[in-house]
């Protein structure tokens, strides 16, 4: 990691003068033959993974896979039998195993595997797995919020609320009584400054994140990035992760709340592509001095968080969503582009977008006899970032309403000018 800022560091006073030209990036990833290579790995993979005896000895792989095809979204005989017989094996397996185990259930065959996830609710007592149960149920309606407020409360500790101690828990039991909460006015969030002097990105999405929403950016001295129109700059962006679980949980969207902003780099991760991504850390993930870009270095507390965030929003929880994924261990949440197969993503309503694990993606297409760039709404976000001259700030996220379609500029612009 110190490697990783020492790249940033280094880079700050010397990229961003240069603009990304999209027709310059080049991906080998994105090459038909690399793409075929893959898939053919991918099957080799789940074949030989699947085959071998499960056990102690060989959770970790069949976790690693199960993560690989439900990132895909991914689906064959083998994988549907391999889920089977996790089940049968899970009363005998790990917590993360039976993480793992959960989150391909939800992902892949959310209606086959109920048994399983009844065994699983009934017997844990870890938060993110009882968790991901409970939201199971949400999806499939077949148990009531009163029911599984009352269950958690006692499953958890109701005596002296000892249940809201817990991070997942906490934010569980709000998601179950107040689905219905109305958010606060976006015209108080869009013109607060946060900081003096930085960058602020706004991540504006529906409460279903499977219909896009759009990212703008705000520069330190108060205005909105333009286009070469003159017109606010955005792109449309997707922060939905495969298992379209609560940004709160270990591989849910990405939360809402602020992120620190802390520069930019360039992933290793193939299937990230060579574009930079905006380097984003959520709270606990790095020190405190780095997150809020201050000369001291102090002890993690809500209400610094807090005193972030304008007077009609500091009562609102959801906005502290990203502070409480942070307490319970999410980490690596950044905006990056894609070279990912868009086959694996045929006749899903958001394609060219792409899911992921909990990252914001934006769209990014390839060709596939050069590899070299088509299209890339990365480039022209990291660009717009670059033309703020200040790479330290933060990026807001926000679920702006529960419609059911793609967030347009047309709806933010009447709070902003």
């Amino acid at each position: 990691m110190k490697y990783l800022f020492f790249f940033v560091l280094l880079t700050v006073s010397v990229f961003p003068q240069n603009k990304i030209n999209h027709e310059k990036l080049q991906s080998n990833f994105a090459l038909k033959e690399s793409k075929a290579e893959f898939r053919v790995n991918l099957l080799n993979k789940i074949e030989n993974t699947f085959s071998s005896k499960l056990n102690h000895k060989t959770e970790v792989s069949w976790q690693n896979l199960f993560y690989e095809v439900g990132l895909y979204l991914f689906k064959s005989d083998n994988i549907y039998k391999a889920v089977q017989l996790a089940c049968d094996y899970a009363p005998k397996g790990s917590i993360k195993f039976k993480r793992s185990l959960a989150e391909i259930i939800i992902t892949l065959y959310p209606t086959d595997f109920e048994k399983t996830i009844d065994t699983l609710f009934t017997t844990t007592n870890d938060p993110t797995l009882y968790s991901y149960c409970v939201h199971y149920y949400l999806k499939n309606g077949s148990k009531t919020n009163e029911y599984l407020i009352a269950e958690t409360k006692k499953r958890f500790g109701k005596k002296n609320d000892l249940w809201a101690k817990i991070p997942q828990i906490n934010f569980l039991v709000y998601y179950l009584m107040n689905s219905e909460l109305e958010t606060p006015p976006l015209k108080d969030i869009l013109s607060h400054n946060f900081i003096e002097g930085k960058t602020i990105i706004y991540t504006l999405q529906r409460k279903d994140r499977t219909y896009p929403g759009i990212t703008i950016i705000k520069k330190p001295n108060g205005e909105f990035v333009k286009d070469e129109n003159d017109s606010i700059f955005y792109i449309q962006q997707l922060a939905l992760s495969v298992t379209n679980l609560p940004g709160y949980l270990s591989q849910g969207n990405t939360p809402q709340g602020i992120f620190s902003v802390v520069g930019f780099y360039n992933s290793p991760t193939p299937s990230l592509g060579p574009t930079a991504a905006v380097l984003t850390r959520i709270p606990f993930e790095v020190p405190t001095k780095l997150w809020y870009h201050s000369t001291v270095n102090n002890n993690w507390n809500i209400n610094n968080y807090k005193n972030l965030l304008p007077k009609s929003w500091k009562e609102f929880l959801p906005i502290y969503e990203s502070y409480y994924a942070g307490l319970t261990g999410r980490r690596k949440i950044v905006m990056h582009g894609s070279v990912d197969d868009l086959s694996f993503y045929d006749g899903l309503s958001y394609a060219p977008l792409t899911p992921s694990k909990g990252c914001i993606t934006a769209t990014e297409l390839w060709n596939e006899a050069d590899g070299k760039n088509i299209k890339s709404d990365q480039a022209k976000l990291m660009n717009a970032f670059f033309s703020t001259k200040q790479l330290y700030g933060f990026l807001v996220v926000i679920d702006i309403d529960d419609k059911h379609e793609p967030v347009t500029i047309g709806e933010i612009l009447q709070f902003i000018e």
